[in-house]
């Protein structure tokens, strides 16, 4: 049978070397955990001023862009402005010379226009005037020629004559028509009436 000593013991001796290296690894840990956070805050501090230094450093480059670009776009608005004004009179100088020769075109315009509306004026003119001649002629030939005109204008001499022939017919038919209506008609006598009414014989 064993001896319970011994077993006591033994399990005493076993549970003393178990707290011991417990004890041991909690140290070791413990060490190992202060090495960590030590290490962990030293990184974070290089890493905080890195960030700095970066930050510090992209906000001067931000600043020298910022400084170029605005004088950048002064440049380019100057030049644009004196590009734009440069422009301007050259439209302006252009706008008056077309101005000057559109009215010179519509000065010119209007004077053939009036030459032309003058010249057509007096064509006319000249026209009736030559159908007023030519009309006087026709009736003193016709009147001179009678019944005896050319074979040429036979035809035409007659149809003069029928023409004024009828017309004097008409006229003449006017005339008397004039005439008769211009003739009261004879009103009927009335019959006198006496003071009493009877009618005198």
């Amino acid at each position: 049978m064993p001896d319970m000593e011994e077993i006591k013991r033994k399990a005493q001796n076993a549970a003393y070397t178990a707290t011991e290296k417990a004890q041991d690894a909690a140290a070791a840990a413990g060490e190992k955990t202060v090495a960590i956070l030590g290490y962990a805050g030293e990184k974070a501090e290089a890493l905080k001023g890195f960030a700095g230094e970066k930050a510090g450093a992209f906000a001067g480059y931000a600043g020298e862009k910022a400084e170029a670009l605005k004088e950048l776009a002064g440049e380019k608005a100057g030049a644009f402005a004196g590009y734009a004004g440069e422009k301007a009179e050259a439209l302006k100088g252009l706008a008056g010379g077309k101005a000057g020769a559109f009215i010179s075109f519509a000065g010119e315009k209007a004077e053939a226009i009036r030459d032309a509306a003058v010249s057509g004026m007096t064509v006319m003119s000249e026209r009736r005037s030559l159908e007023k001649n030519y009309q006087a002629l026709g009736e003193w030939y016709a009147a001179q020629c009678g019944e005896d005109a050319p074979e040429a204008v036979a035809d035409i001499v007659r149809a003069i004559h029928a023409s004024q022939k009828k017309i004097a017919e008409l006229r003449e038919r006017g005339a008397k028509e004039s005439e008769a209506d211009a003739v009261p008609e004879e009103a009927p006598a009335a019959e006198a009436s006496a003071p009493d009414g009877k009618t005198e014989e």
